[in-house]
C-alpha cells in the first residue's frame, strides 16, 4: 500500500512540474510575435504576387499600377521583422538544433518539390540533380543567409550577453546609421553601391545585423513600450508605408523611371515600419484561448510556406498564368484587399501541405535527431 503510495505522489508531483514548466513557458511566450510572423509570411506573398503583377507591364499611371505600387510600400518589411524577432526571443543562446532542422526542412522540401517538378516536365534532369544541394540556390536566398548566420550566432550571443549597455546602445546606433541612412544617402546621391557588403539586404551580414539590433530590443524592451497607446506604433506603420509609396509614384510623375529607392531592406522607412508592427504585436494581450490554438498550430507550419508557394506555385506555369490573367482582369477598386485574399488562401493551402511535413517529421524524431546532432558536434 505504502508503495502504490509513493508511486501515485511521484506521478502527481511530475505532473504538476510538467504542468507548472507548461505554464511558465506559456505566460513567456509573445504570442503577439508569433502573430506577426503569420502576417509577415501572408505579406510575403503579396509582393511575390506583386512582383508577378509588374512584369505584366502595366501602364505606369494607371489607377491599377498604383494599387500595386501601395501594396508593395505596405508589404516590403517582412523580412527586417523576421531578422528582428529572431535576435528579440534568441539571444540568450544559439541553437544549433533550430539550424539544423530548418536544413532538413529546406532539403526534404528541394528533393520532394522537385521530383514533383520534375513528373510534372516542368524541371530537367540537371536542376533536379542540382536540388541535392539546396544550400546556395538563389531563389531561397532568405533560408540560405539565415542557415549561414548561425554560424556566427555563437559569437554574437555571447558578446551581447556580456556587453556594456552604454556601448551596445552606441553600436546599434552606429548600425543604423552605416548599414540604412548612410547608404541610402549614397544611393540617392551616387546611384547602386555594395560598399557594406549587405547585398541590398539579401545577405547572412544584413541578417546578423538585424539579429543584433532585435537582441538589444530583447534585452533591454522586454516588458517595456515607447509608448502606452500601442495605436500609436500602428499609425507609425501606416504613414511610413505612405512615404514608401509617395516616394515612388512621385518619381512616376515625374517621368522617370519609377524609382523604388525607399522600397529596400535597408532603407530607413522599412525599418521603421518593421520597427513600428514588432512594438504594436510584442505587446498585443492576447487570451483567447481559440486564437491561441489557431497561432502555436500555425506557427512551426509558417517558415516553410515561403518555400511551397515559390516552387510549387511560382514554378507551375500553368497556375501562374491563370493567376496572372486572373488579376490582370480584376478591377482596380478594392485591389489591395483582393490580393490580401488572394495571399491568404495561398498562404492555408501552403500551411496545411507543411502540416503534412510536420506529421512525418514528428513520426521520425526529427527534433530529436537535430538535438543529438547537435549534442555530438557541439557540445
Amino acid at each position: 500500500m505504502d508503495e502504490n503510495q509513493n508511486l501515485n505522489d511521484l506521478v502527481i508531483v511530475s505532473f504538476k512540474k510538467e504542468n507548472e514548466k507548461s505554464y511558465n513557458h506559456s505566460l513567456n511566450r509573445n504570442y503577439g510575435l508569433d502573430l506577426l510572423k503569420i502576417f509577415a509570411m501572408i505579406n510575403i506573398i503579396n509582393l511575390h504576387i506583386n512582383n508577378s503583377f509588374l512584369n505584366l507591364r502595366v501602364k505606369k499611371n494607371n489607377d491599377k499600377y498604383k494599387k500595386i505600387i501601395l501594396l508593395e510600400a505596405f508589404s516590403f518589411w517582412p523580412v527586417d521583422a523576421f531578422g528582428l524577432i529572431s535576435g528579440i526571443i534568441g539571444y540568450k543562446k544559439c541553437k544549433f538544433s533550430n539550424a539544423i532542422y530548418i536544413y532538413l526542412e529546406y532539403f526534404y522540401y528541394s528533393i520532394i518539390i522537385s521530383l514533383y517538378l520534375y513528373n510534372k516536365l516542368l524541371l530537367d534532369s540537371k536542376n533536379l540533380f542540382l536540388s541535392l544541394y539546396p544550400l546556395g540556390i538563389y531563389r531561397f536566398w532568405f533560408v540560405n543567409a539565415y542557415i549561414l548566420m548561425y554560424l556566427f550566432l555563437p559569437f554574437i550571443t555571447k558578446s551581447i550577453n556580456s556587453i556594456d549597455k552604454n556601448l551596445f546602445s552606441k553600436l546599434i546606433i552606429l548600425y543604423l546609421f552605416i548599414y540604412s541612412i548612410y547608404h541610402i544617402l549614397i544611393e540617392y546621391n551616387i546611384g547602386k553601391t555594395n560598399f557594406d557588403f549587405i547585398n541590398r539586404g539579401y545577405s547572412s551580414i544584413w541578417l546578423l545585423i538585424l539579429f543584433i539590433i532585435g537582441a538589444y530590443i530583447g534585452i533591454y524592451y522586454k516588458n517595456r513600450q515607447f509608448f502606452s497607446n500601442i495605436i500609436f506604433y500602428f499609425l507609425i506603420y501606416i504613414l511610413f508605408s505612405f512615404i514608401t509609396y509617395m516616394h515612388a509614384i512621385y518619381n512616376i510623375h515625374k517621368n522617370y523611371q519609377p524609382n523604388k529607392l525607399l522600397m529596400e531592406y535597408y532603407s530607413p522607412t522599412i525599418m521603421i515600419q518593421a520597427f513600428s508592427l514588432i512594438f504594436f504585436f510584442k505587446n498585443l494581450q492576447i487570451k483567447n484561448k481559440y486564437l491561441i490554438k489557431i497561432i502555436l498550430f500555425l506557427n512551426p507550419l509558417n517558415f516553410n510556406v515561403s518555400l511551397i508557394h515559390l516552387r510549387i506555385f511560382r514554378s507551375n506555369l500553368k497556375f501562374n498564368n491563370k493567376l496572372f490573367i486572373y488579376i490582370k482582369q480584376m478591377s482596380h477598386d478594392y485591389l489591395f484587399f483582393k490580393i490580401y485574399g488572394i495571399s491568404f488562401v495561398i498562404y492555408f493551402i501552403c500551411a496545411f501541405v507543411d502540416y503534412l511535413r510536420h506529421l512525418l517529421f514528428k513520426l521520425l524524431k526529427i527534433r530529436q535527431l537535430c538535438i543529438y546532432i547537435e549534442t555530438k558536434l557541439f557540445k
